[in-house]
């Protein structure tokens, strides 16, 4: 699904001198195309009369027949959108591929105007009923679009705010459209996306129907080749789409765009073919996908065939591979670390992984050192995903997240009535939960001396009792722990105990906090990859400026943080399709002291810095090239910046101008 297509609003001036003359008088405006369009299809700028534009009776019931499938199988979906639209004001509806209202919901303190605009079942919203906004353009362009109060066409809606999306079948044709609406005093950007996020489950609830009536062994390759097999795999739909891929085959998808030919450069028909005739081929590599042998498999229901799995194999000759992979095929079987979603291009964190899947295979405790936020627990599941328990439950526990009174019977379980509050049945805990798998203690160094006392007796016998327990247990579970504290220190002050330490170190594998990794581009570029499949969008590039400005920032919440940032990023990027330092969290813009400056580094400038200057060093030039383009006019700077001219001269002052 592409971005959004954000139509800004526009003044009420411009809007009359466009409706006087014409789109020409208004070339610089986002939105006059798209009233050109409405101009031409004849759309009365001051509205058309609402009951011309309402559809009753029968019409009305066989419009909403035609997609009963997706309203009923869909309906715990459109439900639950509707819930939130309806405590932010907001009425959620669902159109048909004419534009038609089929579906209302939500309201909250909207629903009682919403009537006075006609958003009700059976009124029209195509562009060609009611000018621009966001059911018809979304209609009209095939994609999500946001349309922001006056950027609408018609004079009566221009108050109004409308996130639409569309829901297209595994041919890739649209069968419905969801939208949310409400005054523009109410705009929340959220809500935009929550749409989108909905169509794109609305077109899974599709997609699953037509995979239902393959029949159940289809559902069952699906799950087995897609997340089981050890070569990527991708989902290709009968539209050309990339629809579903594993997690060895994700590094690839949101680079380019939504369809299969521009990964390989084969549509449809032929990988069709391909598959009917049962053959393999070969296709050399690209800027996009490495060298591999291709392999098809055909999904078919009672109809015909309406999807084709494709399998990315090793030549004969040897798998041609890129530098990154060719660093981790030479530090280890990565292949179980990247299905947890851990990746890696930074040299010293692939040496960590590599030496952790080897340690994988033994029965050896681990114990993971690293910060806060690095990825501690996608690591350990990794571990346990090569290890010889693999088959057996992973139990995660942090233990500095349950109180200390708490942490024994979290850990040990508990018998019936073991004390006030206690569950009548007892509980089990997590080493019996985690029996025959992995027991993964998190923030090991805050568990009590007394806890630590106990944890040392099972891992010594594999006995315990739980607590009020007379009953002696017994559970075998591989032990992997994870703290971001140097317990050497905490030993030598007594604050751990030292015979817990040696048992639970068996193996040690440490990973780098992200501020020393070289890979903080390419983990980025990874991470939109991710978000933006999780809201069913085209993946954005991230900027010369903002990939600088990822290298050079010091990341104390490490991974987690750019994550973070990377999802905020992804809320605020518009139609460009290019996150830009503008759209970064307010925090990080105020630590580069840059405001609204952004514009000012081009990028060629930036390309010689990125990885050569610090951020302070990037800071500098970036105000020394504003004064040279304001003649040395703080003021100037200083209102460009978005910023006080007292931090123009403390920048100046740590600059040495």
């Amino acid at each position: 699904m592409l971005l959004p297509l954000v139509l800004d609003p526009v003044a009420r001036s411009d809007w009359r001198r466009f409706v006087e003359e014409g789109s020409h008088a208004l070339a610089r405006v986002g939105a006059a195309e798209h009233w050109q369009r409405c101009v031409d299809l004849g759309v009365p700028a001051k509205g058309p009369n609402p009951e011309d534009v309402l559809e009753r009776g029968a019409a009305l019931r066989e419009r909403h027949e035609r997609i009963e499938r997706l309203l009923s199988e869909g309906n715990d979906i459109i439900e639950q959108v509707a819930a939130v639209a309806a405590m932010n004001d907001y009425s959620l509806v669902v159109s048909d591929a004419d534009g038609v209202l089929v579906s209302t919901g939500g309201g909250g303190a909207f629903e009682s105007d919403a009537r006075k605009f006609r958003v009700l079942e059976g009124s029209h919203w195509s562009e060609a009923m009611r000018g621009t906004n966001a059911i018809g353009t979304a209609l009209a362009l095939d994609r999500p679009v946001f349309v922001r109060g006056s950027a609408h066409f018609a004079l009566p809606y221009q108050e109004l705010i409308c996130y639409a999306a569309p829901v297209r079948d595994p041919e890739g044709r649209i069968v419905a459209v969801v939208d949310a609406t409400s005054y523009f005093q109410r705009e929340d950007v959220s809500m935009g996306f929550g749409v989108v996020a909905a169509a794109r489950a609305l077109e899974e609830v599709v997609r699953l129907h037509a995979y239902g009536r393959a029949g159940a062994s289809v559902a069952r390759l699906l799950v087995r080749s897609l997340e089981r097999m050890d070569c990527p795999v991708v989902l290709v739909e009968a539209s050309g789409r990339v629809a579903r891929w594993n997690s060895l085959a994700q590094a690839w998808i949101g680079k380019v765009g939504r369809s299969f030919y521009d990964y390989v450069g084969l549509a449809f028909a032929d990988i069709l073919a391909y598959a009917r005739r049962g053959e393999t081929i070969e296709v050399v590599g690209n800027h996009v996908v490495p060298a591999h042998r291709l392999r098809f498999e055909p999904l078919t229901n009672e109809a015909d065939c309406f999807a084709v799995l494709v399998f990315f194999e090793p030549v004969a000759s040897g798998l041609a591979r890129s530098s990154a992979e060719l660093s981790r095929a030479a530090s280890g079987d990565l292949a179980g670390f990247a299905r947890e979603g851990f990746f890696a291009e930074d040299r010293a964190t692939i040496e960590s992984l590599g030496w952790a899947a080897r340690i994988a295979r033994t029965g050896l405790p681990v114990m993971l050192v690293a910060e806060t936020g690095a990825g501690k627990e996608l690591v350990a599941r990794g571990i346990h995903r090569q290890s010889p328990c693999a088959n057996g439950p992973f139990v995660a526990i942090n233990c500095a997240a349950i109180a200390p009174t708490l942490l024994e019977s979290e850990l040990f379980g508990y018998a019936p009535g073991a004390f006030t509050g206690a569950d009548k049945l007892g509980h089990e805990g997590h080493v019996g939960a985690a029996a025959g798998g992995t027991l993964f203690l998190d923030e090991v160094a805050e568990m009590p001396l007394a806890m630590q006392a106990t944890l040392l007796r099972f891992l010594e016998s594999g006995e315990y009792r739980r607590v009020g327990d007379t009953t002696l247990r017994h559970a075998a579970a591989r032990i992997i722990c994870a703290t971001c504290r140097k317990l050497e220190e905490l030993v030598a002050c007594g604050a751990f105990r030292q015979d817990l330490y040696y048992r639970l170190k068996g193996a040690l594998v440490t990973l780098p906090p992200l501020r020393e990794r070289t890979d903080t581009a390419a983990l980025a570029r990874h991470l939109v990859g991710e978000s933006a499949a999780r809201f069913g969008l085209e993946a954005p590039s991230l900027s010369i400026e903002v990939e600088a400005f990822f290298s050079a920032y010091p990341w104390p919440g490490n991974i987690r943080e750019l994550k973070a940032t990377v999802e905020v990023a992804m809320l605020l990027v518009d139609s460009c399709g290019i996150i830009e330092l503008r759209h970064l969290p307010p925090d990080l813009r105020l630590d580069l002291d840059l405001g609204q400056g952004h514009d000012l580094l081009e990028a060629d400038a930036m390309s010689g810095l990125r990885g050569q200057q610090s951020l302070a060093d990037l800071e500098c030039e970036a105000i020394r090239r504003a004064l040279a383009l304001h003649s040395g006019n703080i003021s100037r700077v200083a209102r460009e910046l978005g910023v006080a001219r007292s931090t123009i001269y403390r920048m100046l002052r740590k600059c040495g101008g």
